[in-house]
């Protein structure tokens, strides 16, 4: 599979009202729930499948980035119970990796890489990063979760508090970034 091209930008204002007035955007949290929960599944094609929609319809789009990337780390405290080590999250690589293996082609290390990359250990040359980082974070939350239309419904209100403290800095970093492209 190839690197999709998810830009920073945000899509056009008053897109998606989000559905339960908590500041989130519905396509994005939708798009997120179905991939994850067919990644838990196992099932690949399932998995990538509304990514890959959700690319065609909202290019500019890095909604489900930016929850991707909150909720692998609200899940990583969640199961460790404190902030992780480089150590912890290689031993989570490790120990999710059959499951991850049935998603993504490649080793243990795209795994290990986005967890690091997550929690600003990766160095450098191996931070997972664009379209890769959406796939394989889709594919590792859907395996760390145990339950994930329960655990996603759980964990949204800490998504959105997040999300409406920091969307300002994110959104003027892809509006920075848009001015540039």
């Amino acid at each position: 599979m190839g690197p999709m091209k998810w830009q920073a930008s945000r899509s056009p204002e008053g897109r998606d009202a989000p559905a339960l007035g908590d500041g989130l955007d519905e396509s994005a949290w939708k798009v997120l729930c179905e991939s994850t929960q067919a990644a838990h599944r196992g099932d690949a094609r399932a998995h990538v499948a509304p990514l890959l929609r959700y690319e065609q319809e909202t290019p500019d789009d890095t909604g489900v980035g930016f929850y991707l990337w909150y909720l692998l780390r609200y899940r990583v405290l969640q199961i460790l119970g404190r902030r992780p080590s480089r150590e912890d999250l290689q031993m989570l690589a490790e120990r999710f990796y059959p499951q991850f293996s049935a998603l993504i082609r490649g080793n243990q290390r795209q795994l290990e890489d986005t967890l690091l990359t997550v929690f600003a250990f990766a160095d450098d040359d191996r931070k997972v990063s664009g379209g890769n980082a959406i796939v394989i974070g889709s594919a590792a939350l859907g395996v760390l979760l145990d339950d994930p239309k329960s655990r996603l419904t759980e964990m949204r209100p800490h998504l959105a508090e997040w999300w409406q403290r920091n969307k300002a800095e994110f959104e003027g970093a892809q509006r920075s970034w848009q001015q540039r492209k």
